[in-house]
């Protein structure tokens, strides 16, 4: 379990590591060489800001005392040209006031010397993690300013062309509810099904018939499909005539639920490695929330992941704030498929009722809260009962260091004053 829900994450960048004793060097490259994280050596803080210029470093390790250009004197350098840079700082005083100096600089930790390895393993991969999500906190917000208004502008759209051409709507509804119930297990196969076994069965002299008895087995497995198909129908209509009731709850409880489902579904994911990295919440907000129609979105969104991620990849999940709104983000990797190449106009349609851009998955469709191609259409319609929004698009994925494409599924949810 342990294994599958990690909060390990790192960034592509290597390791700066300033510092001019060649026995702490080799320590320090031995560390980082342990934990399979990339390095770069510099004898100084001078040596240091020319190699800063050339690469982009993640995580700097700093020592105090150093020649031509000490550690002090670089760190403010530095914060000039990054004023965000991750910093670990090595110092041989364990003094309060020093301590309190470091600090004050804006590093991000210190170490002690003599350096204790697993200590400084410790905190090099916390410093990692937090670097990464710096990074992916800043194109998170990026996308997401972007992302909202051209929400609004489809919005705008889509009421107007509801008003305008309403029987294509439900053309187009009709259409996908056929393409889904003749897709894989269910209606369209037991109907395929029980015609082969009226033309292959033998009925006997008493009037019962002998069925083939792996016919049966399929015939049972395909019922079981229809009782989900059935159930999840059933539980997204009850949603839908459903007045949404909305109580106050800090955002700390939306993080426990989804900590929640994704321990559940951490054997689905299981069965194809997937890792799920749970989201890190730097403040509390308030929000108006119905907790259990949230449950049901997230069991839909990190399923919806699970489902159609590359196998032994990750699904991140985060939790940005921006425009008011607290946004949790599902982001997974994308195969490199058919159906990896999706246009901006299949990305809005994603949300209509009964719209598949797969085949269904039927290995988890237990599992699943809604069916037939509703479960995007239900989370849009929980957000929307939330006066927030949902979208979900297909992105480039900088957090490794081959640059590929994602798909990255956004709840926005309002902040409350």
């Amino acid at each position: 379990m342990k294994s599958l829900i990690s909060k390990m994450r790192r960034p592509p960048g290597p390791v700066l590591i300033v510092e001019d004793r060649e026995d702490n060097q080799m320590l320090l490259a031995g560390i980082c060489e342990s934990i399979h994280v990339p390095f770069q050596l510099a004898e100084n803080g001078k040596v240091a800001l020319e190699l800063l210029s050339l690469n982009e470093v993640s995580v700097f390790l700093v020592d105090l005392m150093m020649p031509v250009m000490d550690g002090k004197s670089f760190i403010r350098e530095l914060k000039k040209l990054k004023s965000d840079a991750v910093i670990l700082v090595q110092t041989a005083i364990d003094g309060t006031d020093e301590i309190i100096e470091i600090m004050k600089m804006g590093v991000y930790d210190y170490l002690v010397k003599p350096l204790n390895v697993d200590l400084v393993k410790t905190t090099l991969l916390k410093a990692l993690e937090y670097r990464y999500l710096i990074d992916i906190e800043k194109v998170l917000l990026r996308d997401e300013s972007k992302e909202l208004r051209e929400q609004l502008e489809w919005l705008n759209y889509k009421e107007t062309a509801r008003k305008s051409s309403q029987s294509s709507t439900e053309v187009t509804a009709i259409y996908n509810l056929k393409t889904t119930l003749s897709q894989g297990s269910g209606f369209g196969a037991m109907t395929t099904l029980i015609d082969t076994i009226v033309q292959t069965s033998t009925r006997n002299e008493n009037g019962t018939v002998t069925i083939d008895g792996e016919f049966f087995q399929v015939l049972e497995e395909n019922n079981n499909h229809t009782k989900s198909m059935l159930r999840g129908l059933a539980s997204a209509v009850e949603i839908l005539e459903s007045k949404v009731e909305l109580t106050k709850t800090f955002s700390g409880e939306i993080v426990s639920r989804i900590e929640k489902v994704a321990s559940h579904l951490a054997s689905a994911a299981a069965t194809k490695s997937i890792t799920i990295n749970l989201p890190m919440i730097k403040s509390e907000v308030k929000l108006l929330v119905n907790l259990e129609l949230l449950s049901l979105c997230f069991k839909e969104l990190l399923l919806n992941a699970i489902k159609y991620a590359n196998a032994s990849t990750a699904i991140d999940c985060f939790i940005t704030l921006t425009d008011g709104y607290f946004c949790i983000s599902f982001k997974n990797q994308l195969p490199n498929d058919i159906y990896s190449d999706i246009s901006e106009d299949s990305q809005k349609s994603l949300v209509l009722p009964f719209f598949r851009m797969h085949p269904p998955v039927e290995a988890l469709h237990k599992e699943e809260p809604f069916s037939l191609g509703l479960g995007l259409t239900m989370v849009d319609f929980i957000a929307n009962k939330h006066h927030g929004m949902f979208f979900i698009r297909k992105a480039k994925d900088h957090t490794s260091k081959d640059v590929g494409f994602c798909t990255i599924a956004e709840l926005f949810l309002p902040i409350q004053i």
